[in-house]
């Protein structure tokens, strides 16, 4: 019985925080925009204040999330995601990924689907901070580059969307480029989260049944790039993407030989 009563609970408690979040993705855009649009500066002070409000927002809705009973998460070597510039690596097995890498860093840049544009919960995010979009690989690579030797600490999902639960990593070559042509070291952070849940293969309302989940981000030391920096930016961002799958693989302990 108190084993159905804690699931109802966590599905009630899913629910009410999906409906904040969707909520707030409005609100706090439209009471925000006054007065960044009042306050001096031009467009680079403007987008700087919106990403420290929506760090501070994300912040207290992870929180929240964990007052609710929904889920728990554990963080190593936060203060390497303190660092200004840096680019950072992250594979992305869950819907809130980018929530809690956006609540654990104050001055985070994103690149984004632009298709979050259409939707509203995001929008209005997306706009305020100059969040990068996907749109053309010319552009966002530049954006990239401005975005990092702006002082921003860039986050970038290489495999482009949700990890399939129990397959290969795949990773797209757009990370390991706007590494060699920007030179800037990535800063990898492993993400696992026990039991699945919110992946690609997910809806909201697919919690655990036994258990509220757990989110555990492992920030790592900055990849070596000298290999990679010898070879041209082709050949460099090709050998790079094959490593950090490795890399990723093998820290969260996929074999990419028996995977299915």
């Amino acid at each position: 019985m108190m084993r159905k009563i804690n699931y109802c609970w966590r599905l009630i408690a899913t629910a009410t925080a999906f409906t904040l979040f969707g909520m707030g993705g409005v609100i706090v855009p439209l009471l925000a925009l006054p007065a960044l649009y009042l306050l001096p500066g031009g467009v680079s002070k403007r987008q700087l204040r919106a990403r420290k409000l929506v760090h501070w927002t994300f912040r207290v809705y992870i929180h929240i999330m964990r007052l609710l009973g929904i889920l728990t998460w554990d963080i190593d070597h936060l203060d390497q995601l303190q660092r200004p510039g840096i680019l950072v690596i992250a594979n992305h097995p869950t819907l809130l990924d980018v929530v809690f890498l956006v609540a654990f860093i104050p001055h985070a840049d994103c690149i984004v689907k632009s298709r979050l544009m259409m939707n509203p919960a995001m929008r209005g995010f997306v706009t305020l901070t100059g969040y990068i979009t996907n749109d053309s690989a010319e552009t966002l690579m530049e954006s990239a580059k401005q975005s990092l030797l702006s002082g921003s600490a860039l986050i970038v999902f290489p495999e482009g969307t949700r990890t399939q639960p129990g397959q290969d990593l795949s990773f797209q070559r757009g990370a390991a480029n706007i590494v060699v042509r920007s030179g800037v070291v990535p800063t990898p952070v492993v993400i696992q989260c026990e039991p699945v849940t919110l992946s690609k293969q997910h809806k909201w309302y697919h919690i655990p049944k036994e258990r509220k989940f757990h989110l555990s981000f492992q920030v790592l030391d900055d990849v070596e790039m000298d290999q990679f920096m010898a070879l041209s930016p082709s050949l460099g961002a090709r050998h790079l993407t094959c490593y950090l799958e490795d890399f990723f693989s093998a820290k969260l302990n996929i074999d990419k030989h028996e995977s299915t």
